[in-house]
């Protein structure tokens, strides 16, 4: 599950910037890659739809790197079971 999440945060990330997925990592940092506070939140969104998740604004902010989304995301689900 934590690789499909990772997967699609990539792939989301790399669809709204114009990138190449293989060069996201888990420990690349959203500054790193460009993405913009408005990108953070059209990914955030898209992530919700695919997993049927609510990522609380308290999370949001708190959200640097693409494993701070995957742990946050997988954290949720866990959650909703």
């Amino acid at each position: 599950m934590r690789q499909d999440i990772e997967n699609s945060v990539i792939k989301f990330i790399a669809k709204q910037k114009n990138l190449n997925p293989s060069d996201i990592t888990s420990e690349s940092t959203l500054d790193e890659l460009g993405v913009t506070s408005l990108e953070a939140i059209t990914i955030v969104y898209d992530i919700e739809e695919k997993f049927d998740v609510e990522v609380p604004d308290d999370i949001l902010d708190k959200l640097d790197t693409v494993q701070d989304i995957v742990d946050g995301v997988a954290g949720l689900i866990s959650e909703n079971g």
